[in-house]
């Protein structure tokens, strides 16, 4: 009896065939860390309106950075590192973008606030009384009327809350009274605050005199004014109104505040 003793070949893919064929890839969880950073980086948007949603940037940043820590230490488990990096991302041009916005817009108040500030001066030392007043209405009023005939309609005015000549008058007359002692200067100091209301934006001028004082004044050499500002949205950049003068005024004592009401109605009242 014979034997066949010739091996049996093995194919070459039976060889190749791994042990387990239906082997699945490892399974990776994304990192909450990373997708909370991302949804605080869309949430930064709101930077914008409220300078206090640059709390959502920092935690944006501070979720981002440690999503990304965690994936390096834990590549086989967690993945997202690029969820993480977007949020860092976002949240920082947001934030940065809102920072910038806002010092061009503290500097440009400052600037055409200013620069108004420093006419009004010129204005309170050289200009008569009714010149002075009539920058306390509308721009678009002073169009319509000249400085004696707003003096004239404001004294003709009844206010059941006082005199509306007196009011607006009387802080501008104590101050050209104490102008007229020789030697007595006013100048303009510093926008001391500012306030926005959408597109309204309001002032407060700190003015400075000082001098030898009046029969008024004896003891004072150094007195200060306060000049609030506001101009409306449609206004243009050195269009002001001068909402109200307070003199004396103690310097910081007072700050910007939103009216519900930009402009008076041009009747000082």
């Amino acid at each position: 009896m014979a034997f066949d003793q010739t091996p049996t070949a093995v194919s070459a893919e039976a060889v190749q065939t791994p042990a387990i064929e239906n082997e699945f890839p490892t399974y990776r969880a994304i990192s909450s860390a990373a997708v909370l950073s991302l949804i605080c980086g869309l949430g930064s948007v709101f930077c914008f309106a409220d300078l206090w949603f640059l709390l959502l940037v920092a935690v944006a940043v501070i979720l981002g950075i440690f999503a990304m820590r965690k994936i390096r230490q834990f590549p086989e488990v967690l993945t997202g590192t690029g969820l993480a990096r977007v949020g860092i991302g976002v949240s920082l041009l947001f934030g940065l973008s809102a920072l910038t916005q806002m010092l061009t817009q503290e500097i440009t108040i400052n600037i055409d606030a200013g620069q108004f500030a420093r006419t009004y001066v010129g204005i309170l030392k050289d200009d008569p009384l009714s010149v002075a007043i009539w920058y306390q209405q509308p721009a678009a009023y002073r169009k319509t009327k000249s400085p004696d005939e707003l003096v004239d309609e404001l004294k003709a005015s009844k206010s059941p809350n006082g005199d509306p000549f007196q009011q607006r008058s009387e802080p501008v007359a104590r101050i050209k009274d104490r102008l007229k002692t020789s030697g007595e200067m006013l100048t303009y100091s510093q926008i001391e605050t500012k306030a926005i209301d959408g597109l309204t934006v309001y002032a407060n001028a700190l003015l400075k005199l000082e001098g030898p004082g009046n029969a008024e004044h004896p003891e004072q050499k150094e007195e200060f004014a306060l000049v609030q500002l506001v101009r409306s949205p449609e206004a243009d950049r050195l269009d002001w109104v001068v909402k109200e003068i307070v003199f004396p005024y103690t310097p910081r004592s007072a700050v910007a505040t939103v009216e519900k009401k930009a402009v008076d109605d041009g009747h000082g009242h």
